[in-house]
């Protein structure tokens, strides 16, 4: 009898916690809020004071305590004097109070912690990030000033909506479009191959069809898209009606030059360009002959160590080289210091452009060595028995030679320089940023035309500053040519 009476007295104080953590806290879930999101709304009995803190536990399983449950977020009672209020949807758990007469969004702290008014009782929060169609168990557990802990009964509930159904973009005029350059094509050589045929200009029936493929491919995937990007810079296309978008004239063209930043990511993308190919050339053009002198040993084991960073996929080498760079980085522990070069603005464009000139040079110098391989050897001989001297040999002899390889390589350079992407892009991101409405301190045009497509969704705006980077590089080319006769030189 006494055994029973202890057991009695024993049940009741290891359950009176559990009854006692139970009291206080109603908990209501709805699972229809959105696509994974559940809706949990819980009120107190008594007003909560300054300082309580409400935790929200989410398990697989009925919460009796939250050792094995995980915490998904929380909401503190406090004074809400200078915190922001954020409109409902700025965070990824949304929450409500009622203040007595609607329910409010909550404030702020500097770390983002949700905050209520003293004295609240009831509170909605929007939670998210929970799996589809799979029951999960919610509690929420209060913990007041002096330390004591609440801890609501578990309720049951899961997401039912799907995910939002994906617009289907009307791809008809596409085909329509691609299906037309493609007839009109075939029957472009069709014609052309019937009037050269005619008037005896080839004997060959199916020149035309060899050379149809090359013509199908460049037209569908290069001369359509070029002139359908130029087209979309007329248009105000974006993220939200591509597709549907309408003709408004040079808007885009007026937005572009008006972007903050302009002239900035303009000369920066020239410098970034003109810097690279000089180096690019400069030094190629130092190892190709430093490898090219036959009194050198081991010239193949030189090429093959001095052709890794090229042969080594890019996005590889740069990711190690901003490794370097980091405030952890094997530069600071090497030098002892604590630089942060790629938070630095100035810094930032200096390391951007080391690391391309490192990944460029052996392209431009295995280049430049088969050119000077090319070269007549007895040239050399003859002027070695002459008197010239090594200087001389290479300004009268070397260079003049070496134009028809040097011209189109530095305009190819300068062209695909003025358009790489990955080494920005992996080292900096654009950033640091200098201004939130224009290019960031590394940024080069087309990085930013990154930014303006897939970040901020503007089609047309990106489109347009395509066609400037186009209309660039065609002008910069064509004076080029004509400046140094590069195509004389390459005939």
């Amino acid at each position: 009898m006494k055994r029973a009476f202890l057991c009695s007295i024993l049940f009741i104080i290891f359950l009176s916690p559990i009854s006692h953590a139970s009291e206080g806290i109603s908990i209501e879930a709805d699972g229809d809020i959105g696509y994974r999101q559940v809706g949990l709304e819980w009120t107190s009995d008594f007003p909560s004071p300054e300082g309580t803190l409400f935790e929200i536990w989410v398990s697989n399983s009925s919460i009796v305590d939250t050792t094995n449950a995980t915490k998904h977020s929380e909401v503190r009672v406090g004074n809400v004097s200078g915190l922001i209020q954020p409109s409902i949807g700025e965070w990824y758990d949304d929450c409500l109070f009622d203040d007595g007469l609607n329910w409010t969004p909550v404030y702020r702290d500097l770390d983002g912690t949700a905050v209520v008014p003293p004295e609240v009782k009831g509170i909605n929060c929007t939670l998210t990030g929970l799996p589809v169609g799979i029951e999960i168990y919610l509690a929420v557990e209060s913990t007041i000033p002096n330390g004591d802990t609440f801890l609501s009964h578990s309720i049951s509930t899961s997401s039912t909506m799907s995910d939002e159904e994906i617009i289907v973009i009307e791809t008809s005029p596409y085909v329509f479009a691609i299906g037309s350059i493609v007839l009109s094509i075939l029957i472009l050589l069709f014609v052309l191959r019937w009037m050269d045929y005619r008037e005896g200009k080839t004997t060959s029936r199916f020149a035309h069809l060899y050379i149809a493929p090359a013509i199908l491919a460049l037209s569908v995937l290069t001369f359509y898209p070029v002139l359908y990007g130029i087209w979309l810079s007329f248009t105000n296309a974006d993220q939200s009606h591509l597709g549907d978008q309408s003709f408004i004239g040079i808007d885009n063209f007026i937005t572009v030059i008006s972007t903050s930043g302009f002239v900035r990511v303009t000369g920066f993308t020239l410098i970034w360009s003109v810097v690279n190919v000089v180096s690019h050339i400069g030094f190629g053009l130092l190892l190709a002959l430093a490898l090219n002198s036959e009194d050198l040993k081991g010239r193949g084991i030189y090429r093959t160590i001095l052709l890794l960073p090229w042969a080594i996929p890019s996005y590889i080498s740069v990711l190690v080289w901003r490794g370097l760079y980091e405030p952890a980085g094997a530069l600071n522990d090497f030098l002892g210091t604590d630089l942060n070069l790629l938070a630095d603005a100035t810094g930032a464009k200096v390391v951007v452009i080391l690391v391309n000139i490192w990944l460029g040079i052996p392209f431009m110098m295995m280049s430049i060595s088969g050119a000077l391989q090319a070269l007549p050897k007895d040239m050399y001989e003859a002027a070695e028995v002459d008197g010239i001297t090594l200087f001389s040999r290479f300004r009268y002899l070397t260079l003049p030679n070496l134009k028809s390889a040097l011209v189109p390589l530095s305009l190819l350079g300068f062209i695909w320089t003025f358009n790489m992407f990955n080494v920005i892009y992996l080292m900096t991101d654009g950033g640091p940023n200098l201004d939130f409405d224009g290019p960031g301190s590394t940024d080069i045009l087309i990085t930013y035309v990154y930014d303006v497509a897939f970040r901020e969704g503007a089609y047309g705006v990106a489109a347009a500053w395509s066609v400037v980077i186009f209309v660039m590089l065609v002008v910069f080319s064509w004076t080029y040519m004509k400046k140094t006769n590069a195509t004389e030189a390459v005939i």
